[in-house]
């Protein structure tokens, strides 16, 4: 009997939910988890994750305008201006579709706090020379405008 994690042999034509409920047995429901898209048009709040063993909701996620990245900062990094364009690594970003409105969230109160989770942003898909395609947005709340970084396409 092995004492590794995974079996030894390959087991040919295995389902995945058999393997994702091992693991789960294994170490434990809440250490294997799966994303689940949300209804939600903001991007931080898009996805949940819940254990791999628990059924998958049915509803759909919204489809969006713009295509999204398959790599998401977990915290938005502000980006430099420069002539009223995002900076990032030293050079401007060139600006290739977009765009994208989401305005949302002024329902959607932080527990024991008046605060809101309140997003009003436009996203563009960009062009940096130094890190490909990467995903921007700029905020029009809260005074003057400020340009972020939230993702980058593969």
């Amino acid at each position: 009997m092995s004492a590794s994690l995974l079996p030894d042999t390959v087991r040919q034509g295995e389902q995945l939910g058999l393997v994702l409920e091992r693991l789960s047995a294994r170490l434990g429901p809440q250490r294997v988890l799966r994303p689940v898209l949300c209804e939600d048009h903001r991007p931080e709040w898009m996805c949940r994750w819940q254990p791999a063993t628990l059924p998958l909701p049915r509803q759909g996620a919204p489809g969006t305008e713009l295509p999204q990245p398959g790599f998401v900062l977990p915290m938005p990094l502000r980006l430099a201006v420069r002539d009223h364009r995002p900076v990032h690594h030293d050079s401007e970003l060139v600006m290739l579709l977009g765009p994208q409105r989401v305005e949302g969230g002024w329902w959607d109160r932080v527990e024991g706090a008046e605060r809101m989770r309140n997003v009003v942003r436009d996203y563009w898909v960009a062009l940096s020379p130094q890190a490909g395609v990467l995903w921007v947005f700029q905020t029009r709340l809260d005074g003057a405008p400020a340009w972020y970084l939230h993702g980058h396409f593969a």
